[in-house]
């Protein structure tokens, strides 16, 4: 298995407990460490304060959209890959914005296979993009 996988955080943001648990069940066997909290401020501290790989966040949140917390967390954290949740991909789908600040929309109810490959998937873009960027000189 790839020792990259193993490092990263995974970190879900919504402001319902049940949502939270049954993020938590679905990433259960995957590799890498899950944080939720339903609290958009202490996401934006952890993302401060952590390498977070990816962050789930619920659109209509109390006190901040989704895609406000995603655009905040691309500003701080470029290569954190940013996933919006929602029970109403049509309004979300529909606002300007969204392509900016995330890179994939997943719709409530999930299937718990479909997210973990995408989640899968999104994070061997970011460590494929990573590594480009390393080999092309970066920092």
């Amino acid at each position: 298995m790839n020792r990259m996988i193993e490092t990263h955080v995974v970190l879900c943001v919504d402001d319902e407990p049940a949502i939270l648990a049954a993020l938590r069940r679905s990433l259960r066997n995957e590799p890498y460490e899950v944080l939720t909290t339903d609290h958009p401020d202490r996401a934006l501290k952890w993302v401060d304060t952590r390498e977070i790989s990816l962050v789930i966040s619920d659109q209509r949140m109390p006190g901040m959209l989704g895609t406000d917390l995603l655009e905040e967390v691309g500003q701080r954290s470029p290569s954190t890959v940013r996933v919006i949740l929602t029970a109403y991909p049509g309004s979300t789908a529909s606002r300007p914005g969204l392509r900016r600040g995330t890179d994939c929309m997943i719709s409530k109810p999930w299937d718990g296979g479909m997210l973990r490959r995408t989640i899968r998937q999104l994070l061997m873009d970011r460590e494929l993009a990573d590594w480009d960027h390393e080999m092309a000189g970066g920092p």
